[in-house]
């Protein structure tokens, strides 16, 4: 069998770079072998022998993905892992691992929100490649920052956003979103129509200087109001055709058109 699977060949390994993983079974011969393949390609492994010591590890740092035997120390308890991560970071990606899968186990992972299950002993090529795919399902589609001056708008837009899959950064007020502008390494830029134009042109001019290729979305009150020096799309803040908007950029189905100017 090939060291490296077929999959990986023509995948990405940069999905798997740097990934932390929490690896947690009782079994010593199991913790000695598998984090030293999962570390070949590219994770940064932490290893349990048992649940409370799992738990630990979860309150204590953050993880993208978490790989634990069904039974750990005791029948069905690596559930009570999943649960655990998830609490701490939604989008990790749970794989449970057991000898013995059955339709009853399926159906209880379902309602855990278990991601995968993988039958042990495992070949390394087939977990290596369900957790390529699991990791590159998981990624945000875009990084998006929100900024708006009005609370209520600005939370509810980040929610919606984030349920969509995006990775968001939202910014309240013209302080914090002048210095999130200038963090940079952002795929999309929503303005709040709740942002006067003399503040949206200040706060433009500054992502633009950390993002010169992201798209820039400026939502405005009305037809009629100026459009935005450096914003690429003005729409009305409606949050069907908003996010169908953002849907197409990030998938690359339109064009971002050449920036507004005066």
């Amino acid at each position: 069998m090939p060291e490296t699977s077929e999959i990986l060949k023509r995948g990405r390994p940069r999905i798997m770079a740097h990934k932390r993983v929490l690896f947690v079974d009782d079994e010593p011969n199991i913790r000695a072998t598998l984090p030293v393949i999962l570390k070949k390609y590219g994770f940064d492994v932490t290893v349990a022998s048992n649940v409370p010591e799992a738990l630990n590890e979860i309150e204590a740092q953050p993880f993208d993905l978490l790989l634990s035997d069904l039974n750990v120390n005791r029948e069905g308890d690596g559930y009570a892992l999943v649960r655990a991560v998830r609490k701490a970071n939604p989008r990790c990606v749970a794989i449970i691992l057991t000898a013995f899968p059955d339709v009853e186990t399926a159906v209880e992972g379902i309602h855990e929100g278990v991601d995968d299950y993988i039958t042990k002993p495992t070949n390394p090529d087939t977990l290596i490649a369900v957790l390529a795919e699991k990791l590159a399902a998981r990624e945000p589609k875009a990084r998006i920052l929100s900024v708006s001056f009005d609370e209520t708008l600005l939370r509810t837009r980040h929610m919606l956003l984030e349920r969509e899959g995006y990775e968001v950064v939202s910014a309240m007020g013209l302080a914090a979103s002048l210095e999130k502008c200038q963090e940079g390494a952002f795929n999309l830029f929503i303005l709040g129509h709740s942002i006067d134009h003399s503040e949206k042109q200040r706060l433009v001019e500054a992502f633009r200087g950390a993002n010169p290729l992201a798209a820039v979305i400026s939502l405005r009150r009305n037809l009629g109001e100026r459009l935005v020096e450096g914003a690429n799309f003005h729409i009305e803040p409606d949050p069907e055709p908003l996010l169908k908007l953002i849907d197409d950029i990030a998938h690359n189905r339109v064009a971002a058109p050449s920036a507004a100017a005066e």
